[in-house]
């Protein structure tokens, strides 16, 4: 019966181990189980997030997208008003040649007829 009793003893050591055991494995598993929680909510948060990010990428690409084809636009503009500025230039110079040309002229021909205008008052 000492026998039985040393076993009976040794049994219920054995389950009060595996009992201990078991409740640290299932807190352990409770624990890994919030944490996995845990980290499903990052997760899901960080993936919004990469989405909205995303977005505004492709906002933001549009965008420059967008001013890079007005500033090619305005560009282009800029290259066609300097050409006319310097047609205009050009024309004023040309016009303004013309000016001292016609000026020089008028002060020739009025030379000139105060000149006749002189002779006209000696005769």
């Amino acid at each position: 019966m000492e026998k039985f009793k040393e076993k009976l003893a040794a049994l219920r050591a054995e389950t009060d181990n595996a009992n201990t055991r078991s409740d640290e494995y299932t807190a352990t598993l409770k624990q890994l189980e919030t944490d996995h929680i845990q980290k499903d909510h990052e997760l899901h948060s960080l993936q919004s997030k990469v989405k909205l990010l995303e977005k505004k990428l492709d906002k933001t690409e549009s965008e420059l997208q967008t001013a890079s084809k007005n500033f090619q636009d305005a560009d282009l503009r800029v290259e066609e008003l300097e050409k006319n500025a310097t047609k205009l230039e050009q024309e004023l110079e040309a016009a303004e040649k013309r000016n001292e040309e016609l000026k020089e002229l008028y002060k020739s021909a009025k030379e000139e007829m105060e000149e006749l205008e002189r002779q006209l008052e000696v005769v």
